[in-house]
């Protein structure tokens, strides 16, 4: 059973939605892929247009076309609806949707000049800073468009933002706290979980992140690094896994590099059988590093993909955007200190059976919070309020 049977959504073959987008259909996108395929799926006469422009930041030089044909190879049933944006392209459709505060920025000539109404989801990140006049003006500008219909928060603190700031009516915000992550590939009962001491002899701490910044400091990168050392000194027998845009030469880890690897970036299908031997994930995050104002969600997205795999997730949260996961019985938030996330980490270590209880708890958790239907359910409720039957 797909998630619109779940659902009970009729999949709507009359209906004409436009997603607008940067990036897609880079398959390294997993929560883009898992949103935008549940519409693609939803809407028959649905397509996306991509302008590409946002491979080269995370290392893709291919072509548009080479891209999308391995989209294609992956999910033939979607082949031939994702289509290249150009300046000259005109569209036509009932509802445009786009994600971040940079599709504002970027697709703001285009919403002025196609008068099709829209609707889209500030997600942290992408543009959308805190107190940042450049990211106050694009915010009042696109909602003070005449064809702009809702704009979706998924954190606390965007949400009260938007309320506090006076940047709209209430009734044009929705809140859906979380995002759209394939939780139907990640939460398998195909992987066999392993257990320290049982099933394997390392105990094994993760980190998952791209890379943005120098040293990956707003991802919690240098702290993990200064954790990991000196966990090594305490343990012979911790591991520790860097998936992402991280090499040993971004922070020196000779002193204990036969006890780190590195995996480079991975896709969705990776995921599973990884995480089934790791014990937890380590972020410690930090906002306004990377430009002033600008933050993470909560949990980051490597921490929502681990927890859906029975991680135990170990993150920090400085803005207190926590309103779901109960702290120490679902999940671990930790401060960005060294050693008072070493003593946390050492006493699950030394329990391990708290570690295991922890993870299962935490578990269904994400499965409840992130589950596809559950995250899509009201999604597709606010375009579908703009996209009626005929």
């Amino acid at each position: 059973m797909n998630f619109l049977e779940k659902l009970g959504f009729a999949r709507r073959h009359e209906n004409s939605l436009i997603i607008l987008d940067d990036i897609f259909p880079q398959m390294l996108s997993a929560f883009r892929i898992a949103e935008f395929n549940a519409y693609l799926l939803a809407y028959e006469r649905a397509v996306v247009y991509s302008t590409a422009a946002s491979f080269s930041i995370i290392g893709d030089e291919r072509s548009f076309q080479e891209v999308s044909d391995e989209y294609a190879r992956c999910y033939p049933e979607l082949k031939g609806r994702t289509l290249r944006l150009y300046s000259r392209t005109r569209l036509n459709g009932q509802l445009i949707y786009f994600v971040f505060l940079h599709g504002a920025r970027n697709f703001m000539k285009l919403l002025e000049r196609s008068k099709t109404p829209f609707v889209f989801t500030l997600y942290p990140g992408g543009g959308f800073r805190l107190h940042e006049p450049d990211s106050d003006e694009i915010l009042r500008k696109v909602f003070s468009l005449g064809n702009f219909m809702k704009v979706i928060t998924t954190q606390k603190i965007s949400h009260e933002y938007l309320l506090d700031g006076q940047f709209l009516e209430p009734e044009k915000i929705e809140f859906i706290y979380g995002g759209v992550f394939p939780s139907d590939q990640l939460a398998t009962a195909a992987v066999t979980r392993k257990y320290y001491q049982k099933d394997k002899n390392t105990f094994d701490i993760c980190f998952v992140a791209f890379k943005y910044t120098a040293k990956g400091i707003d991802k919690g990168y240098d702290v993990f690094v200064e954790v990991a050392r000196a966990l090594s000194r305490l343990h012979d027998d911790i591991r520790f896994h860097v998936v992402g845009t991280y090499d040993k030469l971004d922070i020196d880890v000779s002193d204990f590099t036969e006890k780190i690897e590195f995996y480079g970036v991975r896709r969705t299908e990776f995921f599973p059988r990884f995480y089934a031997g790791i014990d937890l994930i380590l972020a410690p995050n930090v906002p306004f590093t990377i430009l002033p104002g600008a933050f993470d969600g909560f949990p980051p997205g490597g921490c929502i993909e681990a927890g859906l795999c029975g991680v135990g997730v170990f993150c920090t949260d400085p803005l207190n955007q926590n309103i779901v996961f109960k702290d120490g019985e679902e999940i671990v938030i930790v401060p960005r200190d060294v050693r008072g996330i070493c003593e946390l980490i050492d006493r699950y270590y030394k329990n391990y059976d708290a570690l295991v209880r922890l993870a299962e708890s935490g578990q269904q958790a994400f499965k409840a919070v992130f589950a596809i239907e559950t995250q899509l359910e009201k999604r597709l409720n606010v375009l579908s309020e703009y996209l009626p039957p005929a």
